[in-house]
């Protein structure tokens, strides 16, 4: 991802949440392991939409919920109206996660 669009990232959360609901209506699927993984993707996508210190401090309380890789990614992409003031963003968050 390079742009997104905040109202995508409203639906994608939105379409996530109807996805577990029609796949908990299925008996042989493990609804734990789904919610979980939706839950994951909802979580990731929710990123998108907080200010730039609110993401650091997400990562440092949470430096495990996901890879280095992913949470770089949170801060390349450009969110309209967030704005980050570094140029590389991999050493920042390796520095983050290493604490």
């Amino acid at each position: 991802m390079k742009v997104i669009n905040l109202f995508g990232v409203e639906q994608i959360c939105r379409n996530s949440i109807a996805l577990e609901q029609a796949l908990a209506a299925i008996p042989s699927i493990n609804n734990e392991a789904i919610q979980q993984r939706l839950d994951r993707v909802r979580t990731f996508y929710e990123l998108l939409n907080l200010p730039y210190e609110a993401l650091l401090a997400f990562m440092k309380e949470h430096e495990y919920l996901f890879t280095t890789a992913e949470y770089s990614s949170l801060l390349k992409v450009k969110v309209p109206g967030r704005e980050i003031p570094i140029d590389d963003p991999e050493q920042l968050v390796a520095e983050i996660l290493s604490h």
